[in-house]
């Protein structure tokens, strides 16, 4: 039998940073186009299913992260222009 190899717990907090900067980025991105498609003809329930996917991938990282007590520094995914 083969032994399975374990992943190191440094990587994996590394990993799970890396996701949720990902998933931010996502997320964030799908809030810019929610705003931009809700203007066109397309399916409205499509749009918002979407961006609500994108946050609870988001905030479903961030609660591991949370329980993992990991600790990084996250840049802001976009930078939003003041009004």
């Amino acid at each position: 039998m083969k032994k399975k190899t374990r992943l190191n717990v440094q990587q994996f907090d590394d990993y799970l940073t890396d996701g949720i900067a990902d998933a931010k980025y996502d997320f964030e991105k799908a809030k810019l186009s929610q705003d931009a498609m809700l203007e066109s003809d397309a399916d409205v329930r499509y749009i918002l299913a979407q961006t609500a996917l994108q946050k609870q991938k988001y905030f479903f990282l961030l609660r591991a992260a949370r329980q993992r007590n990991v600790t990084a520094k996250f840049h802001q995914a976009f930078i939003h222009p003041e009004m």
